[in-house]
């Protein structure tokens, strides 16, 4: 048989000549495509060796199947393997992230297939020869050209500093350095709980203010040491007279210590404060061999369900304590609903109707006092940020501190008006502004009566969009307290106006009880250390090592640092020395009329 004019042999033959020079080519195209794919994601992969080989963080490539394709030198330290040794394992055989909550194994791979976006978080990292080591972790898919089969690059940076600086910064933050007690932010979150008790259980509660009657005299006759000295002892009497699986003890001020007795029948609180005041005043404090007699005026008041917040309870117990030291002293004064003595001494009847006719004829002002950078060079330019504060004037024209109206204001839940007042009159002014480069920041300070309102975040969107302003020139700020007394609240009000462009400040840090969980939640833009801290920096190494603590975690976590009550050169020179951002006080510039503010930014 023959196949066009061939024996059939030879057609086969031929066929399978054609058949492989027309394969031959495609072939060729193939294994060429192939090993120009294979060069391609080797580029890929040197490039991404060579950026990851520097990175301070611990990174490790995984497939979808979790198997081990790369880990950098950071990685190989902190898992004790080396890169040879680690590729081709499942990363379960090199580390295990664990929840901090939950104690349970983490699924990050399962997490990261599931959505496209960077997963990201905090963990604990068990590994060989470590256990439970604080870390963040971010998890980003990567996939190499050409290829359908995604990688997950985990990057894990060790959080041991920053937890180690929080745990400090919480021992400080809970505690007053001279006592070892607890001080007045923390005894106050304490109040709350118990008011709360009181209010939905029921259960009863005693708080008692204690208050030095000498101990003026002793600092101004015997020298500052001898006071500290009294106030130590005075502590460890406490201490022996408080039962400490129930009572809580605080040291409230210079001079003032809070007792809460949990749990306890008014009757026996009052008997157990009365021994106090006795143990007190059978007390002699001995000082360069002379003796000193020493006796507290204590307020004692039962926790009502109608006393509201921690803050009020306090109020009442600091005019107890008033009316019990008018009356020479050395007495226990105890506090009742109207208490009509009270009253009288606070003299808040009087604020009220002053307050009334302030707002009725126009009295309040407002000032401006500059926030300015420290460093050198920024030091020497003009203001652009600043503290707006209110002033009260009165039928003289002469100005009423605010530590006079203040109070009389919250006491009687007047603050969401006057915050209002300054809100409304503050950005009408700021519309007269021209200037752009830079722009003028304004800080505001809003009490906590305001944010508890659920229509003043309303009224200040509503009073932005009316005053067509920049919201860039505002600056929120709240205090650390009222802030953790409705994290969600403060979390809602903060994430609404900053999505217009607002910033946010958090005032008196440093002197409350709050963990940096909460500084974590609350994304400030800036962080005010208490002044307290800083009018005593040049003297007072506690009062340094915590600046030097809030202002390295502040910077950890991106917030700029402020300092208030600078005061003096040298106070700005340790504060450039220790790093903080910006300083307020006097020693920069004293407020300055709004209207003189509002002028130098107007071109």
């Amino acid at each position: 048989m023959e196949l066009l004019g061939l024996p059939v042999q030879s057609s086969v033959l031929v066929y399978g000549l054609l058949a492989v020079a027309l394969l031959l080519p495609l072939a060729v195209w193939f294994i060429s495509r192939q090993r120009s794919r294979a060069r391609l994601q080797w580029a890929q992969y040197s490039v991404l060796s060579y950026v990851l080989t520097d990175t301070l963080e611990a990174a490790v490539l995984v497939d979808a199947r979790g198997i081990v394709d790369f880990v950098n030198p950071a990685a190989e330290k902190i898992l004790k393997y080396k890169l040879r040794s680690a590729r081709g394992k499942h990363f379960s055989e090199l580390f295990t992230l664990v929840n901090p909550v939950t104690l349970e194994s983490m699924v990050w791979l399962n997490a990261a297939q599931g959505d496209v976006r960077p997963q990201s978080g905090h963990a604990l990292l068990n590994a060989s020869g470590i256990n439970a080591l604080q870390v963040s972790y971010t998890v980003r898919p990567f996939v190499y050209t050409d290829t359908q089969q995604p990688l997950y690059l985990l990057l894990l940076r060790d959080q041991t500093e920053l937890y180690a600086l929080q745990l400090r910064l919480d021992h400080l933050e809970m505690h007053d350095q001279q006592t070892m007690l607890l001080n007045s932010k923390s005894f106050e979150s304490r109040l709350k709980v118990a008011i709360d008790q009181v209010r939905q259980h029921g259960v009863k509660h005693v708080f008692c203010l204690v208050s030095m009657d000498q101990f003026k005299l002793v600092n101004d006759t015997l020298g500052h040491s001898a006071g500290d000295v009294l106030i130590e002892r005075i502590s460890r009497i406490l201490k022996e007279e408080v039962d400490p699986r129930r009572d809580v003890l605080a040291r409230l001020g210079g001079d003032e210590f809070g007792i809460l007795f949990q749990e306890s029948e008014p009757a026996v609180a009052a008997r157990a404060t009365e021994q106090i005041r006795q143990r007190l005043e059978n007390y002699e404090f001995e000082w360069n061999k002379t003796r000193h007699q020493v006796t507290a005026s204590i307020a004692f008041v039962p926790l009502y369900k109608t006393l509201g917040t921690p803050n009020r309870v306090l109020s009442v117990a600091d005019a107890a304590c008033r009316v019990a030291k008018d009356k020479g002293g050395n007495r226990i004064h105890i506090y009742k609903p109207n208490d009509q003595e009270i009253l009288k001494h606070r003299g808040n009847m009087v604020w009220l109707g002053r307050l009334k006719k302030a707002f009725e004829g126009g009295n309040f002002r407002l000032v401006a006092q500059p926030i300015h950078l420290l460093e050198p060079q920024a030091f020497k330019r003009p203001f652009t940020h600043y503290e707006v504060l209110i002033r009260l004037y009165d039928e003289n024209n002469q100005p009423i501190s605010p530590d006079e109206f203040i109070p009389a204001a919250e006491y009687y839940s007047m603050m969401p008006r006057l915050d209002r007042w300054v809100v409304r009159n503050l950005l009408q002014a700021l519309q007269e502004i021209t200037q752009k480069v830079p722009r003028p920041v304004f800080a505001i300070n809003l009490s906590g009566q305001s944010l508890d309102e659920p229509d003043f975040l309303p009224f200040v969107l509503e009073e932005i969009r009316q005053a067509g302003i920049s919201p860039a020139m505002l600056c929120f700020e709240i205090t650390e307290r009222v802030a953790i007394h409705n994290v969600e609240l403060a979390q809602k009000f903060i994430e609404t106006l900053k999505g217009l462009g607002c910033s946010f400040s958090l005032d008196d840090f440093g002197t409350g009880v709050s963990s940096f969980s909460y500084l974590k939640t609350l994304a400030v833009d800036y962080l005010k250390i208490d002044g307290s801290f800083i009018k005593d920096i040049a003297t007072d190494g506690i009062a340094e090592a915590m600046v030097r603590s809030v202002n390295q975690v502040g910077h950890l976590m991106g917030i700029q640092v402020i300092a208030e009550y600078v005061e003096n050169e040298q106070i700005i020179g340790i504060l450039r020395d220790i790093g903080v951002d910006y300083g307020q006080g006097y020693g920069i510039s004293k407020p300055l009329p709004l209207a003189e503010v509002i002028q130098r930014h107007t071109l």
